[in-house]
């Protein structure tokens, strides 16, 4: 008589232990440094983290924004003049290399914020092309009124930091802004490549 099969042979066969640790997709990073037991699953779960605390962060000075009735890009840059009109002299390259952005940009936005009458711009005694930026009083007093809500949001989205975590976080964000400017140029040159391949 025909022995019977045990539960366990009975059991569709299943992945082995070392093939569950890995993923059934490619790896989207090689660094040693970014992977876990072979995987970039660590990885991926940083990536997205990222996009969530963005998409909150996002919202967040969106609302900052509409306190004073403007558009999220148009308080960031206004608050930006005030702050870096600390150190010296601003100007739209000023603002764009602290921003990250085109001057271009700047230049449509800040006119935006000059119409508002929030920004005043003036032309430099020296160089005639230079155009200097200023918070004008009626910015200032937006973003003195902004200021008792925003400390308190503010307050709350970053409470979960010590000072040495929210410093070591500074440092890298800086560190991944400039990796992220590079990985942008590889993909734009890689991408310009297979276009011109397409064209041949």
């Amino acid at each position: 008589m025909a022995r019977q099969k045990t539960k366990l042979e009975r059991t569709p066969a299943r992945r082995g232990d070392g093939a569950k640790a890995k993923s059934a997709l490619p790896l989207t990073v090689t660094r040693p440094e970014l992977l876990t037991d072979d995987t970039d699953r660590d990885f991926r779960k940083l990536v997205h983290n990222i996009f969530a605390f963005m998409a909150r962060h996002e919202a967040i000075r969106d609302g900052h924004a509409r306190h004073i009735g403007l558009a999220g890009i148009e308080y960031t840059i206004l608050i930006s003049i005030g702050h870096l009109a600390l150190d010296g002299d601003v100007n739209v390259k000023t603002v764009a290399d602290h921003l990250h952005m085109s001057g271009a940009f700047i230049t449509t936005v800040t006119s935006k914020l000059q119409g508002l009458g929030l920004v005043e711009k003036t032309q430099d005694s020296v160089d005639r092309r230079r155009i200097s930026l200023v918070t004008t009083e009626k910015g200032k007093s937006l973003l003195r009124r902004l200021a008792p809500y925003q400390r308190e949001i503010n307050d709350v989205e970053f409470g979960s930091l010590s000072k040495e975590e929210f410093q070591f976080l500074s440092k890298i964000f800086e560190d991944l802004i400039v990796s992220g400017d590079e990985a942008v140029a590889l993909q734009r040159y890689k991408s310009s490549i297979k276009d011109d391949s397409k064209v041949a």
